[in-house]
């Protein structure tokens, strides 16, 4: 069941176990398969974060690893990294760029990934040398690719 807000899609996911998740989707950002979000700023630079799905998944988060603003990676390299109970998780770059800020309050207040994951818990910002989300997912699309893993 989805249900499409003016801002937000709730979702309900039961996997085989008949186990429900909820989460929301945000509908002004797009989507990896690696559950995180981009959301397009106004100078060229991309917000990132962790989809709510994937923190409803992983569970709570414990640490969050940030590199420092101002750090170049290319396409591939790991940008940041969260630590759960039972494991870390690196997540890599879509693509080459700049990164021009990060969001310390993560690393001080970890929860706020769970939380707030499309607000107050973003990870960082991101300056591509050349942007291209073509390979990301809309909203719509980034459910219909839940509904099937």
């Amino acid at each position: 069941m989805i249900q499409i807000g003016v801002e937000r899609a709730a979702s309900r996911w039961q996997d085989l176990d008949e186990e429900v998740v909820e989460f929301n989707i945000a509908h002004n950002r797009k989507y990896s398969i690696d559950h995180l979000w981009y959301q397009e700023k106004d100078d060229d630079k991309i917000m990132v974060g962790i989809s709510e799905f994937l923190g409803v998944e992983i569970g709570e988060v414990l640490r969050v690893i940030l590199p420092q603003a101002e750090t170049i990676v290319d396409e591939g390299q790991d940008m940041f990294s969260l630590w759960t109970a039972e494991e870390k998780i690196a997540f890599s770059a879509p693509f080459s760029g700049t990164i021009t800020e990060v969001n310390g309050e993560v690393e001080i207040n970890p929860d706020l990934v769970n939380e707030s994951a499309y607000d107050l818990g973003w990870i960082l910002v991101l300056q591509p040398f050349q942007l291209d989300m073509e390979n990301l997912l809309e909203p719509d699309e980034y459910v219909e690719y839940l509904s099937e893993i």
